[in-house]
């Protein structure tokens, strides 16, 4: 299945990273990573609870521990050195009803947490600011235990014995997570 994905979401993931790659590249102030965290938040908030809302029991650890809007907060937080405001949240998120297509949108997801490493090292050599290694608990994901999260996710979804209909809808809302992403950061970026 995780092939499938891969190759069913290709073109959409590249889509989107060459809408986040040059912004994240380009933050080189607190108030600028401000701005990305922000983004981000705002488009794993509401998609979180959904996905919460419709996650098989049997998801290995559950589903909690691999939450990751709050670090968003936090990471704002550390950066600006006040308790974080919420800030606007995506309205138009792809639709989740099932436990399929809460597995399509958590590919991207968990996903994103082996890219977040990289954006670590990004943002280390773009913002100098000394809270910055304080305020990095989104992009670097499970830390070093990120490609056993990984792992273990890829494990899941290669034992998903879901028929022909359930594995279409986890692939229509993983590449929809792609595209609603991409379309949600264009609109924060005013484009």
């Amino acid at each position: 299945m995780i092939e499938l994905l891969r190759e069913r979401t290709g073109k959409q993931h590249q889509e989107l990273e060459r809408v986040l790659i040059p912004s994240i590249k380009a933050v080189n102030t607190p108030e600028a990573y401000i701005k990305l965290l922000q983004l981000f938040y705002g488009y794993y908030y509401p998609l979180e609870q959904h996905i919460a809302a419709h996650m098989d029991l049997s998801f290995p650890g559950g589903f909690e521990r691999r939450r990751k809007a709050s670090l968003l907060l936090d990471d704002i937080a550390a950066i600006s050195g006040a308790p974080a405001t919420t800030p606007p949240c995506c309205t138009d998120i792809p639709e989740i009803k099932d436990n399929a297509q809460a597995l399509g949108a958590m590919y991207v997801l968990e996903g994103s947490t082996l890219g977040g490493q990289v954006i670590c090292q990004i943002l280390m050599r773009n913002l100098a600011a000394p809270e910055l290694p304080k305020a990095l608990s989104f992009f670097n994901g499970y830390g070093p235990d990120t490609q056993s999260y990984w792992d273990t996710f890829v494990h899941y979804l290669q034992g998903y014995h879901g028929d022909e209909a359930q594995q279409q809808r986890m692939l229509e809302a993983a590449a929809a997570t792609f595209e609603q992403f991409k379309l949600w950061a264009l609109q924060q970026q005013g484009q």
